[in-house]
């Protein structure tokens, strides 16, 4: 009974009579927490925060303050340090995200305390955000990377040198171009330019001297890059001159060698005993295992369905290039797979990727063709760094080779990926003709 009664009497509306002074006390602190409640609501994320505690250099009238970020997202980061900025003042960020990247950003400070400074970046890019997304992704996958990677936060007093900067002005201008694809002009590859001026210092201290017997195979191999890049459906489509089926032959048959490759790659860690090869080939299977992605997007840009990449039967001569990798790298000796597939594929691969994309706005809406920013993504990748990793995996191959056998094998290795891949090629140019009748 005395429970019922007083739910009942909670059930009731009753007004509560405090006197003034309550009242006044009461409407001033809802003042105050209202007032916090609102900038917590308008402030709400658009994107999930990381924790990495990456270190921070504050450069602030003429002094050098430590920190470190507490959180870090596409549009903002949390800094915890002694120090306080005045609210709204412009910053500039450098981050160096170990061997990933490096970034060069401006940002505005929105909340400030004796430990604790929010910067949210002001004028960031969509693609200064996919950077940092990606760059952040890296840092997950390899924890032991945190402590070696670096922010620096500068006010305007303190100018950022000119070698940090991340050459805002070439990947601005390739992106108005790759926005506008329908103007009577390729892309200029922005890109390409970025990685020389990221890599440069490093090619510099990290790349010894080329030894006679590699020079002397670097000269034999030239002629069969050269045929790789002079072949018909190469420069037809630089030119935007290969049939639409052509195209879309050459993006499905390539597909499996494209999704395989990380694999090739990874056959060659339980022979890489030292360090160097072993992190490069580990950073390198975590570059290529975004690809098959990369290349399906394209793929869909120039009109493939998921069914036709998945389903279509492939060429005995892609199957070739493809069955050949797996085998050098699996039963070859360490060298002849990193010459087969590092050296010898990634190296010619930059030239023609680059030579490609050139005639990719050429089919631009035409057949209900639409290339955006996600179709061009694998070719412009490709443009940058592979003219990297082959000389990275050359640097192990110098290392390793030290007998003539070996240096034979590691030649004769990188002259049949070469071999396999003109075939394929031409093969993939003849079979997807319009007057082949074979199904793509």
């Amino acid at each position: 009974m005395i429970t019922k009664e007083f739910y009942e009497r909670r059930k009731e509306n009753f007004n509560i009579d405090f006197d003034d002074r309550r009242k006044e006390e009461r409407r001033e602190e809802n003042k105050t927490s209202n007032s916090q409640r609102r900038r917590e609501a308008s402030q709400v994320r658009r994107y999930g925060r990381e924790p990495f505690k990456i270190p921070v250099s504050i450069r602030m009238n003429g002094k050098e303050i430590s920190g470190y970020t507490q959180d870090i997202s596409p549009e903002g980061l949390l800094l915890h340090t002694d120090t306080t900025m005045s609210l709204h003042s412009t910053v500039t960020l450098d981050f160096s995200f170990m061997t990933v990247c490096n970034l060069h950003v401006s940002g505005l400070v929105i909340y400030s305390n004796q430990q604790v400074i929010r910067i949210k970046f002001s004028k960031i890019q969509n693609w200064e955000q996919k950077i940092l997304s990606l760059a952040v992704e890296e840092l997950k996958q390899d924890a032991s990377t945190l402590g070696k990677s670096l922010l620096k936060v500068n006010f305007p007093s303190e100018p950022t040198p000119l070698e940090s900067n991340f050459s805002i002005k070439n990947l601005q201008a390739w992106e108005k171009k790759s926005t506008a694809v329908q103007d009577n002009e390729s892309p200029k590859n922005g890109f390409s330019l970025l990685k020389k001026e990221l890599t440069s210092k490093k090619r510099n201290k990290k790349f010894t001297p080329d030894p006679a017997w590699v020079i002397d195979m670097d000269q034999y191999l030239q002629p069969y890059r050269d045929d790789i890049l002079k072949c018909q459906l190469i420069r037809q489509t630089s030119l935007g001159e290969l049939s639409l089926r052509q195209v879309q032959g050459w993006n499905i048959q390539f597909y499996p060698f494209i999704e395989s490759f990380p694999q090739f790659i990874a056959l060659n860690l339980a022979k890489a005993m030292d360090p160097m090869s072993r992190s490069f080939l580990i950073d390198n299977v975590k570059v290529e295992k975004k690809h098959a992605d990369q290349w399906i997007n394209m793929a869909k840009g120039f009109g493939i369905g998921i069914e036709r990449i998945f389903n279509t039967p492939i060429i005995p001569e892609v199957e070739a290039l493809t069955h050949w990798l797996w085998s050098i790298n699996y039963r070859g000796t360490l060298v002849e797979g990193i010459a087969a597939t590092n050296y010898a594929i990634e190296g010619i691969t930059q030239g023609i990727a680059s030579t490609m994309v050139k005639g990719f706005h050429k089919y631009h809406g035409n057949n209900g063709i639409f290339l955006d920013k996600k179709a061009y993504w694998w070719m412009e990748a490709h443009s940058i760094y592979d003219d990297l990793h082959p000389l990275e995996a050359l640097e192990i191959i110098k290392h390793h080779a030290t007998s003539v056998e070996l240096q034979l094998k590691t030649r004769h290795a990188a002259q049949r990926s070469l071999e396999y891949l003109l075939r394929a090629l031409e093969a993939c140019y003849s079979a997807c003709a319009e007057n082949n009748h074979v199904k793509i």
